[in-house]
This record gives structure tokens, C-alpha cells and sequence, in this order.
């Protein structure tokens, strides 16, 4: 694997690509990390990244496509056979293949499993059936397991000749006659004992184990409570099923958080890992519709309780925009911020974050801006309300014309900001907040009095 610079040998993977010499972009991105060449392949177009890809050979296609995020998976899937994703999932471990099988639908799943090699197949089933968001599920039966009576120095010599895709933290006991977990050895104390020791006396009795039903998230926090690197998981009989790996615990915390950020900001596409403008824009949509309506009828409410007419019935409506525009604009900073901290620090990447952003805000502001507006110009007129000089259709566009441009606005500045900040080398997610927040409100007022002023302003209603 290669120790320089990536960015440097990357620049030389593409004159490389530019000249049609695969057999050296081959050749180089083998030496490289493959999660370096995952990011190198996510900044390229769809076409580009899919010709690299093919051009990998198995054992690196198969290492980078488990450092791919889900989006990026999906799209070099997608037009692959089921011969061809069985050879790559047979070369990953065996908690990795299951993922990837399990992303895909259920008849495509089992065509590739249906292809893959007896035993492979077996272990990669055998997770699958296990709940989603298990301890079953992201365990790997990748184990070290011996019976007790066994020497130190065998065991070593045992895990000298261990093929593991994971990294060997621990050394399980078992009972040879029903496979009941009876001690945890780690590999420091067997490196220090004596040759010829009994394994079982270096074996730890009391330790910390998953079992196979448990939830996920509940294992990730012991791995972060005990400081841990690895964890045996079994079933309800105490019988040694697999092991769950601290980079496997990091993932499942990483995905937590993703979902905790999603339902706080109301942004349900971290969650889903949607990359599409306008899959997300329908995912945020009924959060904003919700937001939208709310302020919107208190507002009304106000109008008709208190009659009032003119500049009064216009300023009315401020709270609807900037709340619409404020949750727009803190969206699209969270998404950013959350990409520059995840490691998109590459220009491209970054790029391609804040132009999805500025579509998506551009889709939910026409949708939630014909849907104020029409909320308004109805509601005002079934209720007869006294809309003073403005007629209630006029009053309608201006709320529909303000909140679009605000929220349009909202997400551009809110996915820029942090980029910006990023740049300046101070950390987006302490600047991106108030900045976004306090100029998005400000924004918002400006916008809805420049509306009014060019719409009311021509005349009457």
C-alpha cells in the first residue's frame, strides 16, 4: 500500500486515464488505500467512475466498493450481472457481503447468493437472517475459537496460519461439545504467557458479549463505554456465533447519528442516503408542508381575529417566511456541514453537495411557494376576511413569491456558508449555525418587503 501523497498519485492515476493506459491506472490504484480510491472514484462522473471500476481487478474492486458510500454502491451496482456482484461479495468479509446483498432487492439478492460459492454463500445466508439492525447482522463468523486445554503456543501458532479478513484482537474458548463461550483471551496476555500454559488460565472468564438478537446500537455503546476492539456475540444458549469489530461499532454510531441529525433538522434523506435532488426534496417536503401550514393558519387566525388591514396584514405573514426559509437554509447547512466533517473536503465533492442543495431548495420553494400561495388566497376568501386595500388573490401571490425566493435563497446560502467557512479554516459547524440562522432571517424580511413593494406597489386591489 502506498505511503505518499494521495492527492499526488491520484493526479498521476488520471494522466494516466486521459492517455487510455488502464493497465497502469490498474496497476497504481492497487497500491493505494481503498478508501483514498473510494474518494477518488466518488468525484468522478457516473460514466468515469464506472469505466475505472471495471478496470480494477477483484480483489481491489471488491476492498473499494466496501469504502463506497451507499449512493455510489447503488450507481456501480446497478448494471452489473449477478455473476459478476457474487465474484466481488465472495472476496469481502462476510458482514460486508451481507450488507451489500441486503441493500439490494429481494429477487436480485437471491439470484447473487445463488451464484456464489457453497461455503460463502452459507455464512453470508446465515447473517441475512438475522434482524437489520442486530447484533447478528454486523457480526462476522470470522472467529478464533479453541477448546480449553490447548497450549499457548499452539494457539499462536494457530493464529500465524488464520486467513481473517479483520484483525485478530481476541482469542475465543470454547466448549468443544456445544460451542458455549467460556473465556476471552486476549492476543497481549497470550503474547506474555508462558508457552506451554493451558490457554484457559490466560482466558478471561468475565467479559463483555452481544447476543445475536441485540440491538445494534445498545453494542455500539458498550464498545464506547468498556473501550473496546472487539466483542463476541452468541446466542440464547451462550453458544459462539461470530464477532462484532470496533469499525463495525463505528458504523453503527456513524448511522445513528445520521438518523438522530435527520429527525432534528427534519431532513429524513441523511437517514435514506438519497444523492437524487428530487428524492430528497420529497423526503424534507411533508416536514416543511407541516412548518408551512402551521405558521401560515396562525396567521390567518390573527388576521381575521383582530381585522386588521394594510401594512398590518402584511407583516402578518413575516413568521411563515422566515421560518420556512430558517428551516430550508439550516437543512441545506447541516447536509454540508456533515459532508465537510465525513471527509468531503475535495473541491468536486463539495461542488456537487451545494449544487444538489441549491436544486433541492429550488424544488421545495416552488412547491411550498404555490402551495402558500394558494393557501392563502383561499383561506382568506372563504373566511370573507377584511384584507383591507389587497385583495386576497394579491396577498396570496406575495406570500407564494416571498416564501419561494426566501427558501431558494435559504439553501444556497445555507450550503455555501459552510464551505466558505471551511476555506477559512475555522470549523463550519461553530460559524455555519449563527451565521446561516441570523442571515437567513434577515434575508427573509428583506425579501418579503422587496415582494411586497414590487407587487403591492403597482397598485390597489
Amino acid at each position: 500500500m502506498s505511503t505518499t501523497n494521495p492527492n499526488a498519485d491520484f493526479e498521476v492515476v488520471r494522466r494516466a486515464m486521459d492517455d487510455g493506459r488502464w493497465e497502469d491506472v490498474k496497476r497504481r490504484l492497487r497500491k493505494l488505500d481503498p478508501a483514498d480510491v473510494a474518494d477518488f472514484l466518488e468525484e468522478l462522473d457516473p460514466d468515469t467512475r464506472d469505466e475505472v471500476f471495471d478496470n480494477l481487478d477483484l480483489e481491489t474492486a471488491s476492498d473499494v466498493l466496501s469504502e463506497l458510500e451507499p449512493p455510489f454502491v447503488d450507481e456501480v451496482v446497478e448494471d452489473m450481472s449477478s455473476d459478476e456482484l457474487a465474484d466481488l461479495a465472495e472476496k469481502m468479509p462476510p458482514d460486508e457481503a451481507a450488507e451489500l446483498l441486503g441493500d439490494l432487492d429481494e429477487d436480485h439478492s437471491a439470484r447473487v447468493l445463488a451464484a456464489m460459492e457453497p461455503e460463502e454463500r452459507r455464512e453470508v445466508s446465515e447473517l441475512l437472517r438475522y434482524p437489520e439492525n442486530s447484533a447478528g447482522r454486523i457480526m462476522t463468523p470470522e472467529i478464533c475459537a479453541v477448546s480449553p486445554g490447548s497450549r499457548v503456543r499452539d494457539v499462536l501458532e494457530l493464529l500465524g496460519e488464520a486467513e481473517l479478513s479483520d484483525p485478530v484482537f481476541n482469542v475465543y474458548v470454547v466448549d468443544p461439545t456445544d460451542r458455549k463461550l467460556l473465556g476471552v483471551a486476549a492476543l497481549a496476555d497470550l503474547m506474555r504467557a508462558e508457552p506451554d500454559a493451558d490457554v484457559r488460565d490466560v482466558a478471561d472468564s468475565e467479559y463483555q458479549y452481544a447476543t445475536v438478537d441485540e440491538d445494534q446500537e445498545e453494542v455500539a455503546r458498550r464498545f464506547s463505554k468498556y473501550h473496546l476492539y472487539a466483542m463476541p456475540v452468541v446466542d440464547d444458549k451462550h453458544r459462539l456465533l461470530g464477532r462484532i469489530t470496533a469499525d463495525d461499532a463505528m458504523d453503527v454510531v456513524r448511522e445513528e447519528a445520521d438518523e438522530d441529525l435527520a429527525r432534528l433538522v427534519g431532513a429524513p434523506d441523511i437517514e435514506e442516503e438519497e444523492d437524487s435532488p428530487l428524492r430528497i426534496a420529497r423526503l424534507r417536503l411533508p416536514w416543511l408542508l407541516i412548518t408551512m401550514c402551521t405558521e401560515l393558519v396562525i396567521g390567518i387566525i390573527i388576521k381575521t381575529m383582530l381585522n386588521v388591514t394594510d401594512l398590518v396584514a402584511i407583516a402578518i405573514f413575516v413568521p411563515a417566511i422566515l421560518a420556512m426559509g430558517g428551516n430550508t437554509g439550516q437543512q441545506s447547512s447541516t447536509i454540508t456541514v456533515r459532508g465537510i466533517a465525513l471527509g468531503g473536503r475535495a473541491y468536486r465533492k463539495l461542488q456537487r453537495i451545494v449544487w444538489r442543495e441549491i436544486r433541492v431548495g429550488l424544488s421545495l420553494g416552488l412547491t411550498c411557494g404555490l402551495s402558500s400561495g394558494l393557501l392563502v388566497w383561499s383561506a382568506l376568501s372563504l373566511t370573507g376576511t377584511d384584507t383591507g386595500s389587497y385583495s386576497a388573490m394579491r396577498l396570496g401571490l406575495v406570500v407564494g413569491v416571498a416564501m419561494c425566493s426566501a427558501m431558494v435563497f435559504g439553501s444556497a446560502y445555507g450550503s455555501l456558508v459552510p464551505v466558505i467557512v471551511h476555506r477559512m479554516g475555522v470549523d463550519p459547524a461553530l460559524a455555519s449555525g449563527p451565521f446561516v440562522s441570523t442571515t437567513n432571517d434577515l434575508s427573509a424580511v428583506l425579501i418579503y418587503f422587496a415582494t411586497c413593494a414590487v407587487l403591492l406597489g403597482l397598485g390597489s386591489g
